[in-house]
């Protein structure tokens, strides 16, 4: 049974609202009043189908967000999504983002690793954590698909889809905005764009972000430093160029370049603070394993800490974009291609205190710098017929040069036992989808796609030879040229769907889709698995979608069950003295939930919209490699036998599944005598209690909360000119978004919980102006 705090909230916020479908609503005319189409929803044409279509009409559970809702849900990168999208979380440690989305999470992070929600910018695949928190700079619209969508986007969308969809040039007018916002934590932000049409035919966009801000961490290790020394802060810039060329109807060519640069402190990789550990069984609250010299009060709360070794992040990002569309008469062809290059370095304070040595320590980071590229051509018909349908075939290739760093005299460098070499991924895929209209009202939806990956490391470690160094005075692995440990994996994904209208302003649907995310490689030593192997997912989804009151109202609703099966788990291992991760598969999980979500427009200047999600999530045969010092778990891990390589998690909820969250967005426009508009506007979030790890343990667990946004926006009769100030998190609610168990290398016979927790309460006033 849920809470009766609970239920009311759901209760009131569906009677207001009936849900939260994300999307804008038709503006006010040119006098500034309202027109009539202002009490009706907005319809949103989306390309979750790659072909385009309203957001009512497709058989996806797929949240919309146009330029308004980006706007008032202050929606400048990923970390805001989770307010309004149903059933999804935002997890994040350091500068990697760890999305979770009805059920399975992201857990391996780095070069190497993959995420479960697929990102997709302008078409093309985000393929790192690391690169997967990039902001958003004039974007068009965001589209958030949930569950599998392997069929039609292939790579890694085991749980879902965010399509990001940047502005392209026009050929009207020259058009653009401006923006500059200035806040707490010394925060500035300038952004803009500008569109200039060069013939009739020929367009070039240009658009540009500079944006900093002092750390949200307090570090007092040195009271002269002021914020220099702070954790959590952010100097990012962006720049992107678009052309845009159509010297026929018949032939559209875009192309994107750009890039992008963040520097700073950062936080760290895991999480920045200990918060607890477990020792023989029992927990106890703090940082168990600091060093010797290390003060009585250098973790002070999660957002003050006192650490004696600054951190560091320096993320850099070019890329070129080339997407063409030919239209062929009776089908489109669509070509889309990718090249960049991204170089990313982060370093932080090992010993997570203000003690231990500052000049010299083991592990301290990453450096990685990666090639990716990425080419997609699809033939689809003109939707003319009773049988629309699509073919296609996609090549994706990454190279990462990947290594841990260690200090040595202050300095960061790839140490000697960290001989890695390249790191290459390829994937390939070919697939097809079609819809068949069996009568006006009844849609039969079919989809297959193989798919093919393969990894390798070049020049690998070769655990089976060792030598010993005398120079080092240890043993070390021989590294054998030439040679590399491949891995490669394949399958073929399917969906079925079923689609019926029951009027013009009802539709129902139910599929069955299934999901593959690759398996890898770890890069370590023996005794953990060289390889693990992929891990599927067999969806089915009930759905209902409608629009009421004349469209006043829309009301989307979906039910879901979702079978993981061969997961992939984290875990942890120690090798020379420092802890590393790696990878390997635990087990099943069942994921079952419904997600509701609505807009409503009651009367004029009024909208509204909320969104509720209710799931159960719990693993099911599941084991990972054990953890000194927690015990025995009630009976999960067996004290008997120190030898047992495995831990049990049967029945614990995986990372970032709460079984209930609830959303809601509320304004009203004052319109004044010279038509301008004042708008107050109340965003809040709901989320009941989840562990921040699949371990669910003491001091994993995030306890229920509310996060609260409010905005007091003013609007120029003409909408060209908006100031807008705000406060974000008003209960300044430190949330856990990351908690890692592990054994830390200085203290192997204990389980230290490391965390990462969102950001505190921030406020600051934003002007605009668009032409």
């Amino acid at each position: 049974m849920l809470p009766i705090r609970n239920a009311l909230y759901l209760g009131v916020s569906l009677a207001i609202s009936g849900g939260a479908v994300a999307q804008d609503v038709a503006e006010s005319d040119e006098s500034g009043q309202q027109s009539k189409s202002a009490t009706a929803v907005e319809e949103v044409v989306v390309t979750a189908t790659k072909r385009e279509a309203s957001v009512q009409d497709v058989s996806v559970s797929v949240t919309a967000l146009g330029d308004e809702a980006l706007k008032m849900g202050g929606i400048d990168d990923v970390s805001r999504l989770e307010n309004l999208v149903p059933g999804m979380q935002f997890g994040q440690s350091g500068s990697e983002v760890r999305l979770a989305i009805r059920g399975t999470r992201t857990n391996n992070v780095g070069s190497e690793a993959e995420q479960v929600v697929g990102i997709f910018e302008d078409g093309v695949y985000v393929p790192t954590t690391t690169q997967a928190a990039g902001a958003y700079v004039d974007v068009d619209r965001i589209e958030v698909l949930r569950g599998p969508q392997g069929t039609l986007y292939g790579r890694n969308t085991f749980g879902g889809t965010i399509n990001i969809h940047t502005r392209a040039p026009d050929f009207e007018s020259i058009n653009g905005y401006a923006s500059a916002l200035g806040g707490s934590y010394g925060r500035t932000k300038f952004e803009g764009a500008v569109n200039v049409p060069i013939t009739e035919s020929l367009a070039v966009r240009f658009a540009g972000m500079d944006e900093a801000h002092d750390g949200y961490i307090k570090n007092t290790f040195d009271p002269e430093a002021g914020t220099r020394d702070d954790m959590n802060d952010k100097d990012t810039s962006y720049f992107r160029a678009s052309l845009r060329w159509q010297p026929v109807d018949e032939l559209n060519v875009t192309l994107r370049a750009g890039t992008s640069s963040q520097s700073g402190n950062g936080s760290a990789i895991w999480g920045y603070q200990q918060i607890g550990a477990y020792i023989d069984g029992n927990y106890v609250d703090g940082h168990q394993w600091a060093p010797d010299d290390a003060s009585a009060d250098f973790d002070q709360g999660p957002w003050k800490v006192k650490r004696n070794m600054v951190s560091s992040v320096d993320l850099n990002t070019d890329f070129v974009t080339l997407a063409t569309d030919v239209d062929l008469g009776f089908a489109s062809l669509k070509y889309t291609g990718n090249y960049t290059q991204f170089d990313g370095e982060q370093t932080y304070d090992p010993d997570y205190s203000d003690g231990g040595a500052e000049d010299a320590s083991g592990f301290v980071g990453w450096v990685s710098d990666q090639k990716t590229q990425s080419h997609e051509l699809q033939l689809s018909s003109n939707g003319e017929g009773v049988l629309d349908w699509m073919i296609g075939a996609y090549w994706f290739e990454q190279t990462s040069g990947w290594n841990w760093l260690e200090r040595e005299e202050g300095t960061p460098e790839v140490p000697h036992w960290d001989n890695q070499g390249d790191y290459t991924s390829e994937s390939v895929g070919y697939f097809g989808n079609a819809t068949l209209h069996a009568t006006d009202d009844l849609r039969l939806v079919a989809g297959v796609r193989y798919a093919e990956d393969s990894k390798q490391q070049r020049d690998p470690l070769d655990w089976e030879n060792w030598a010993f160094n005398e120079a080092l005075d240890e043993w070390t692995p021989l590294v054998l040229e030439g040679q590399g440990v491949p891995g490669d994996w394949d399958d073929i994904l399917w969906k079925g769907a079923v689609e019926l209208d029951l009027n013009d302003d009802m539709m129902v649907y139910g599929q069955v889709s299934t999901g593959y995310r690759a398996g890898g490689i770890n890069f370590i030593m023996e005794g953990v698995p060289l390889t693990y192997d992929p891990e599927t997912v067999k969806a089915w989804e009930l759905g209902y979608k409608s629009s009421w009151m004349d469209n006043a109202l829309v009301l989307n609703v979906a039910t879901y069950l979702n079978q993981y099966r061969n997961m992939q788990a984290q875990s942890f291992e120690v090798i020379n003295d420092s802890v590393t991760e790696f990878t390997e598969n635990g087990g099943e999980l069942d994921s079952k939930g419904l997600e509701v979500e609505a807009t409503w427009i009651p009367a004029e200047n009024w909208r509204i919209s909320a969104s509720a999600a209710i799931m159960d999530a719990e693993f099911g045969k599941y084991e990972v490699s054990k953890i000194a010092g927690l015990g025995s778990l009630g009976g999960r891990q067996d004290l008997n036998d120190p030898d047992a390589p495995a831990l049990s998690l049967n029945g614990y909820s995986p990372a970032l599944a709460p079984e209930m969250t609830l959303g809601m967005q509320m304004s009203y426009d004052f319109v004044l005598n010279d038509g301008s508009r004042i708008r107050p506007y109340l965003q809040t979030y709901y989320s009941s209690d989840y562990y921040a790890y699949d371990i669910n343990v003491e001091g994993a667990k995030q306890d229920a909360y509310t996060k609260t946004d409010l905005r007091l926006i003013w609007q120029s009769a003409d909408a060209a000119t908006e100031v807008q100030a705000f406060v974000l998190n008003v209960e300044n609610e430190a949330v856990l978004n990351r908690v890692v168990v592990f054994n830390p290398s200085a203290r192997g016979d204990i389980a230290s919980l490391q965390a990462n927790w969102g950001n505190p309460r921030t406020w600051g006033v934003n002007a605009s102006y668009s032409f």
